[in-house]
């Protein structure tokens, strides 16, 4: 079993919910405690982080649901692996950002944006709105303006691959934002776009390619466009393309399929492309 002083000393300034959350979420990211630990008991608990019973159960609650531990009548609450995390969890990426991330962390952060982002701008080229498609302009346009604006420009270019993910019209694509966010925020701080004019005059070039394929509906172009923009900041922090993982990646034929198009000789039930 965990030693109760394993868990960092509470600071009060969250909800008694966060509060242990918090704690015993940061714990596991750091491994004070292996795999298959038990945690120490409510009691225990309730005493260390101040809090009631109630409180405290809705906080292993959420840390169960992000998979982080397992509760078991007669047995305690048990760490589980990390291949039980869920990763997308804003949470989870939060705290892993919060007590730094190593290349390897990072790599797998845009191994997915890879696999995820560009068939997202496909899906946006076909769509997007009117509405949608200026929220990415504004959100483009903010970028310019932020040329020596480090904080600035990390928003606009989050809001834009928001407004991106948005305009996909699907929800699986949209729940990714928090990692495109984790990754936006952990490869500025090790190389911030805006720290030279010739990188500030790339970037821009880039994600205004990415924008221009979606304003002409070009599927096949903005995806590609994008993954061009996943594969040059991958370059631009250091990681590299080992065994191939993060490269420019060409879409499937779907992305490109019209309204009505038929699926093994039955019609497809789709949302016509310009709404979301």
């Amino acid at each position: 079993m965990v030693s109760i002083n394993d868990f960092p000393t509470p600071h009060r300034t969250r909800s008694a919910h966060d509060l242990v959350a918090h704690g015993i979420g940061h714990s596991i990211m750091q491994g004070r405690y292996p795999v298959g630990s038990t945690l120490p008991g409510d009691a225990e608990l309730m005493e260390f982080f101040g809090v009631s019973r109630t409180a405290l159960r809705e906080a292993l609650k959420t840390l169960a649901a992000k998979g982080l531990i397992e509760s078991k009548t007669k047995v305690g609450t048990r760490v589980l692996g990390r291949e039980n995390w869920n990763m997308f969890d804003a949470d989870i990426l939060e705290w892993h950002l919060q007590l730094g991330v190593d290349a390897r962390f990072l790599g797998w952060l845009f191994e997915i944006r890879q696999s995820l982002e560009p068939l997202a701008c496909a899906t946006a080229a076909l769509r997007r709105s009117p509405k949608q498609l200026e929220h990415m302009r504004d959100a483009l346009e903010g970028m310019g303006r932020c040329r020596n604006d480090r904080q600035g420009f990390t928003r606009s270019d989050l809001d834009f691959h928001q407004a991106i993910l948005e305009a996909s019209g699907n929800p699986f694509l949209q729940s990714i934002g928090s990692v495109i966010g984790a990754a936006l925020a952990t490869s500025f701080d090790v190389s911030s776009p805006v720290s030279s004019e010739d990188r500030f005059a790339v970037v821009m070039k880039l994600h205004r390619a990415v924008f221009e394929a979606i304003e002409r509906q070009d599927a096949a172009g903005a995806g590609h466009a994008m993954s061009t923009l996943i594969v040059q900041t991958a370059d631009r922090v250091g990681i590299t393309t080992q065994a191939g993982a993060i490269t420019t990646v060409s879409l499937h034929g779907f992305s490109q399929a019209e309204p009505g198009a038929t699926m093994e000789g039955q019609p497809a039930n789709f949302s016509k492309a310009g709404g979301s």
